[in-house]
């Protein structure tokens, strides 16, 4: 499936689209096939959404943006991509330029759904404009160490190393 270019919305649609910002790593040193596979899954959510009348009647769009797993490049992208009037971005593999996005878009107050980053915190203080659509990482060792327990192990070591 080609993911570069949306398929044109339905004739049934009526007004301008309503435009959504995508971040993802498209090219190095980020993780391209995630980049990839992330968009392919916006673009079926939103060939669905369009298949399906659009929003209020209008056409769902994607203004797709390359991160290249650089928290710089991604601050840029959302700045970007609000003088251009997405309406609210999604997106995003890496959890350090997740964090960069998610900030940016918090300050800008601007909605973004953030489809991989595990960090348990993007923004410093709980927003109302950032979600994470995955488990929080503190979450998901808790399960893991929670599995290990029920299959009885009883020595457990952790290394950890604060960081974002």
């Amino acid at each position: 499936m080609d993911t570069s270019q949306p398929r044109m919305p339905a004739q049934r649609h009526r007004g301008p689209a309503v435009t959504i910002g995508a971040l993802a790593p498209l090219s190095g040193p980020g993780w391209i096939d995630a980049g990839r596979h992330l968009l392919a899954g916006l673009h079926l959510a939103v060939d669905e959404a369009n298949d399906n009348g659009g929003v209020l009647g209008r056409p769902l769009e994607l203004i797709v943006r390359d991160t290249t797993a650089d928290p710089q490049k991604a601050i840029a992208a959302v700045d970007e991509l609000a003088q251009l009037g997405v309406i609210a971005l999604a997106g995003e593999y890496h959890s350090v330029v997740a964090r960069a996005a998610a900030t940016r878009a918090d300050a800008l107050r601007m909605p973004f759904l953030c489809s991989s980053a595990v960090l348990d915190a993007l923004t410093e203080q709980p927003s109302d404009w950032v979600a994470l659509l995955c488990p929080t990482q503190s979450r998901g060792w808790r399960i893991y160490a929670d599995f290990l327990l029920n299959a009885g192990h009883r020595r457990i070591a952790v290394a950890s190393q604060q960081s974002l």
